[in-house]
């Protein structure tokens, strides 16, 4: 039986991975690096752990980063630079 397209299943527990908070609606950033470019979406609806601020997006929502990243790609999406730096983590013995 087909369900119907507008339906989302959502695959999100009900606790963190912590193991100790509770997961809330709310948004987040996702940043992606891209041919050494940075591109950073903002107000990504996500479920946020009470805790430890981890989150967690549908995939209805992870569709919708894929076409903004295509586009970013492609050249087709205006976006305005922002200040960046960049670090490596090292660890040390």
């Amino acid at each position: 039986m087909d369900r119907p397209q507008d339906e989302e299943i959502e695959l999100i527990p009900d606790t963190c991975s912590c193991g100790r908070g509770k997961l809330r609606k709310g948004f987040t950033k996702h940043i992606v690096e891209i041919d050494n470019e940075v591109i950073v979406i903002r107000n990504v609806p996500a479920w946020m752990c009470d805790l430890c601020d981890e989150s967690y997006i549908t995939p209805a929502v992870s569709e919708k980063i894929d076409v903004i990243i295509a586009s970013f790609r492609a050249g087709r999406l205006l976006s305005k630079p922002i200040a960046a730096g960049q670090v490596e983590l090292t660890m040390s013995a």
